[in-house]
């Protein structure tokens, strides 16, 4: 809908009392606001107007008028109600705006069970609708896509986002990837409803510039006894941390993992589900959408063979603690006395170690062990041999001083001696668990464990 043709110097239609009306007597004064035209993408004045078949649009007021003239735009906002109601217009309903679409899109991708969609509609709605929401879909063109990058470089070199809030060349690289499939899905998509584009004006744009990237991080063995053997750790949490570097499973994929789903005669892991914490408590497939069975280390078996025991079986594995899974393990790094810069320290070229790479650790001592690089892809479940590869140049850096990775963990007592028989009735379990002595290490007994085990 073009710009009307009414400007601040129009003269004023007929008044009751010295201002504007509408047909109800209510001064048609019309709502204005500062935004950015979708014709011509720069930034001018529209008013909200009424149309004949009930439509609310905004419609561009003169583009002379600069922004800290409010009354001016409220003066010309009047003309423009009056001049719609006069003619009795109806809006082009051929017309969608890159929001309305987007938020077409999003719904679409929700439907789907994409986990991402919220991740998604923030950066969507923080870094790139301020710029091409206004937009026909069908008419942003290349140009326009270049100067949202621009914009976005720009907030990466600064440092902060127009609100202020901290913004990286990751986060730039994130929105441009999700404008990328947006456009994507507006040429081709398999919903006909969301196909409103011949093209894809995204093709042949450079995104935003990359910055460094920061250095792996992970616990050396010595460190992770140290942490898992402190008594100032809870019990539930040095559990939870060894079973994290053991597995090598992704934190949904620890808080899904049954005991059904643990077989210990075999010394299996079925690892093929991932609790859905982005929408709730329902489960999902995992990351990569592949299901893998993980062989269980020895030094783990001890462990899981108590742990089941004291569960009976049944339920899930370990719960995870409400807390912020990253923020608790460094609190708990500390407590331990591990305070190697390197894993509490964030800055330009280094990122502080976060729960996620717990993870990291155990599959770079599988690299460091000298495991095959196809069994470390299969049983971390990577979906491309590249990023498996990133683990494997990261191993043959360390030298032979990094020490005896997957070591055995804390004693488990004399519960866990007796408990190999998983068949064990639940009477002497009891028995059992009442005569286990306290001790610093993950056995069960220790710190009240019937309260704080997972």
């Amino acid at each position: 809908m073009g710009a009307v043709p009414v400007t601040r110097n129009s003269p004023t239609p007929k008044t009751r009392h010295g201002k504007a009306t509408s047909k109800g007597g209510r001064p048609a004064t019309g709502s204005i606001k500062w935004r950015r035209n979708a014709k011509t993408g720069e930034m001018q004045w529209h008013a909200q107007v009424t149309l004949k078949d009930g439509s609310r649009p905004f419609a561009p007021l003169d583009a002379k008028i600069p922004e800290t003239d409010v009354e001016g735009a409220r003066r010309c906002a009047r003309e423009t109600s009056a001049y719609f109601r006069k003619h009795g217009m109806v809006v082009d309903r051929s017309r969608e705006t890159v929001t309305h679409f987007a938020g077409r899109w999003c719904k679409w991708r929700e439907r789907k069970g994409l986990g991402c969609v919220a991740a998604d509609r923030a950066l969507l709605e923080c870094h790139v609708l301020p710029v091409l929401g206004a937009f026909d879909v069908r008419e942003v063109a290349r140009e326009d896509l270049k100067r949202l990058v621009a914009k976005l470089d720009a907030k990466a070199e600064r440092g902060t986002s127009d609100e202020g809030r901290p913004f990286s060349w990751k986060t730039a690289v994130n929105a441009w990837g999700t404008v990328r499939s947006l456009f994507r899905d507006a040429q081709k998509s398999k919903d006909v409803a969301l196909c409103v584009r011949d093209d894809n004006p995204a093709d042949g744009v450079a995104g935003p510039d990359m910055g460094p990237k920061k250095s792996k991080v992970y616990v050396w063995p010595n460190e992770f006894l140290k942490l898992v053997s402190s008594p100032k750790v809870p019990l539930r949490w040095r559990r939870l941390f060894a079973l994290a570097v053991y597995t090598y499973a992704r934190a949904g994929e620890l808080a899904a993992l049954d005991w059904t789903d643990v077989d210990l005669e075999h010394g299996i892991i079925h690892i093929h589900q991932s609790l859905d914490a982005k929408r709730g408590r329902g489960l999902k497939a995992t990351k990569s959408d592949v299901a893998r069975r993980v062989p269980i280390e020895h030094e783990l078996m001890p462990l899981l063979v108590a742990m089941r025991a004291e569960a009976k079986g049944k339920g899930r594995v370990v719960r995870l603690p409400g807390e912020h899974l990253s923020r608790s393990l460094r609190m708990y790094l500390r407590r331990a006395g591990i305070d190697r810069s390197d894993l509490l320290t964030s800055d330009a070229t280094r990122k502080a170690m976060t729960f996620h790479d717990l993870r990291a650790t155990g599959i770079t001592w599988c690299a460091h062990r000298g495991d095959e690089p196809l069994k470390i892809m299969y049983r971390a479940g990577h979906a491309d041999f590249e990023t498996t590869k990133i683990y494997l140049r990261e191993a043959e850096n360390l030298s032979a001083a990094f020490g005896t990775v997957f070591p055995a963990l804390p004693p488990l007592g004399s519960f866990a001696t007796v408990s190999q028989n998983c068949e064990t009735d639940d009477d002497n379990v009891s028995e059992l668990l009442s005569k286990v002595v306290e001790a610093p290490g993950i056995e069960p007994g220790s710190e009240n464990h019937l309260l704080a085990h997972l």
